[in-house]
């Protein structure tokens, strides 16, 4: 029979998914006994039912329900940081390929699922077994007398253990002095019965100081408040969460009671209650990310920590822009410096709020694979732009200052350059907001990117039988006589062109060669030079011509009038 059961627990210990993983680890590897463990515990975690059965027909029962409730308030405010902390182990676990760290993730999970299982049903059942337990208190018979005389036996008793707690702690001194171990290991051994048996001495003193809780509620009398803080100060030396949900169902008991938020005899127990409420609200749970729970402390920080971020970015900007008059830095690389300085700042301060929240950046690997899918949908247009901009930022063949041409139209010069569009701005002041990839992928005219120097070609005609060496002479003359923003020098010599002969007229063309402004106003130089050009032409009694044509007719019809 023996043998039938150890076959059929095998049997059922085997045939799982963690089975499978088993198989790839030898008998003889040192992980094998952890793995058969793990293996034995995955498959016999179940999902315990939680029950609460609010009969009750006597005092201790009452108390004992009383603190069942408690015990499930305490659940719920753990329970969450339990998970978390399953999350963070299953994060880590999730991108290894051991064997045994694949059985490891496995019981994690179902480890995660039972827990998150049974903090859903506490949130959805527990104002319900609160309420059911608050209506049967008006049915049980408290007897006070024997409530006071247990606590005075209690008390009696808890004296004696602080008095033996006292004695250890002399004869641990002592032990230590003489450097016996023996006797120190024992002695601190006999601390901790001791500790625990006065926390258990504490649980009787706070049972029977909630019976006298419940009689002066049951009465609705007011000495109600007074009870439960004298419960609340024993509480407090069994644990901390135990004495927050005994405070939280207990002021919540009043409230059903006296129908008034709960008001305690002293303002230091006022002020520790509504601090306890506060905690309670920031650290409750408003929202998941995957399976992180994120409480509005932690929704908080985030927030606060990139609106930082995005302050101190902008004061790193404000620095870089000072720095570069006093180190007499160009704009363009200001600007390039300032705007990756300003993103460095803003991604590693979320990635830094994303931590502090609680989420592991391991996991930022979903997040990726979900905005592959958006970027496939409609965001491939924002990250090619955002792509642009980072090659723009540092190929520098567009860059802020630069003067560019677009189309025949759209000229201007540029003022900033972000990772999404670059602004420039035209003669005429309009800001013109463009896309990053059109400068990736178009052609563009840049006026200035080696240097702000530019030659302009100015056209002009004169008529037919005109002398062409002295309509040079007297351009260039003209030229030279003038106060024309143009450069001088061997190199930058102004030269006339006979061009063609057009249909009407001798073309020329000068060349000119401007800088800085002029370079950035080609209308406005144009202009200057050719109003020069034109006195020029007009002193020298050279024709401009215009557009004409001659008509020759070779024979006219002939006409007759037809008198009436």
């Amino acid at each position: 029979m023996k043998k039938i059961l150890i076959f059929f627990i095998s049997l059922y210990l085997f045939a799982s998914p963690s089975s499978e993983i088993l198989k790839n680890i030898t008998k003889t590897s040192p992980d094998y006994t952890f793995a058969l463990t793990l293996v034995k515990k995955t498959n016999l975690l179940k999902d315990k039912n939680i029950t609460f059965d609010s009969k009750v027909s006597n005092q201790d029962e009452y108390v004992d329900k009383f603190l069942e409730l408690v015990n499930l308030y305490v659940l719920q405010n753990t329970l969450p940081q339990k998970i978390d902390s399953l999350n963070d182990k299953i994060d880590i676990l999730t991108s290894s390929e051991k064997p045994i760290d694949k059985l490891q993730l496995l019981y994690y999970k179902k480890l995660l699922q039972i827990t998150q299982s049974k903090l859903d049903f506490i949130k959805k059942n527990f104002v319900t077994y609160e309420n059911q337990l608050f209506k049967t208190l008006k049915h049980i018979n408290f007897d006070k007398k024997i409530a006071d005389k247990n606590i005075n036996y209690w008390f009696n008793l808890l004296a004696q253990k602080q008095k033996e707690f006292e004695q250890l702690n002399i004869n641990l001194q002592k032990w230590q002095l003489l450097n016996y171990k023996d006797n120190i290991n024992k002695t601190q051994n006999y601390i901790l019965i001791n500790l625990n048996k006065q926390k258990s001495i504490y649980k009787n003193i706070v049972k029977n100081s909630l019976i006298l809780f419940f009689v002066d509620l049951k009465n609705q009398d007011k000495k109600a408040f007074t009870d439960l803080t004298k419960t609340l100060n024993y509480a407090k030396n069994i644990d901390k969460k135990f004495y927050k949900a005994i405070l939280d169902i207990g002021t919540t008991y009043e409230k059903k009671v006296f129908g008034a938020t709960t008001l305690f005899y002293s303002a230091k127990d006022n002020i520790i209650y509504f601090y306890d409420k506060f905690l309670n609200i920031v650290n409750h749970p408003i929202f998941k990310v995957g399976n992180r729970n994120i409480t509005l402390v932690n929704f908080i920080l985030f927030i606060l920590v990139t609106i930082f971020a995005f302050y101190i970015g902008r004061k790193y900007k404000e620095l870089i822009y000072r720095l570069r008059k006093q180190y007499e830095i160009s704009y363009s690389t200001a600007t390039l410096l300032a705007n990756l300085g300003y993103y460095a700042i803003i991604i590693i301060s979320f990635l830094i709020a994303l931590k502090i929240v609680g989420l592991d950046l391991s996991s930022l690997a979903m997040i990726a694979g979900a905005l592959s899918v958006g970027i496939g949908f409609g965001l491939q247009n924002i990250v090619s732009n955002f792509i642009s901009g980072v090659i723009m930022m540092f190929e520098k063949t567009i860059k802020v200052g630069d003067y560019i041409e677009i189309d025949e139209n759209t000229r201007g010069a540029i003022v900033d350059i972000s990772m999404r569009s670059t602004v420039i701005r035209t003669n005429d002041n309009i800001n013109l907001i463009i896309p990053n990839q059109s400068f990736v992928t178009n052609q563009v005219i840049n006026w200035t990117l080696g240097d702000n120097k530019v030659r302009f070609r100015v056209p002009f005609g004169v008529a037919y039988g005109s002398n062409i060496d002295e309509v040079e002479k007297v351009v260039l003359n003209a030229l030279k006589s003038s106060n024309l923003p143009y450069l001088k020098g061997k190199e930058y010599e102004p030269l006339v062109i006979f061009e063609e002969m057009a249909d009407s007229s001798l073309n020329f063309e000068l060349f000119v060669w401007v800088k800085d402004v002029y370079a950035r106003r080609p209308r406005r130089t144009k202009n200057k030079f050719l109003r020069v050009i034109y006195k020029a032409l007009n002193d020298a009694n050279i024709t401009i011509p215009f557009p004409q044509q001659d008509l020759y007719v070779k024979e006219l019809p002939e006409l007759k009038i037809k008198k009436d």
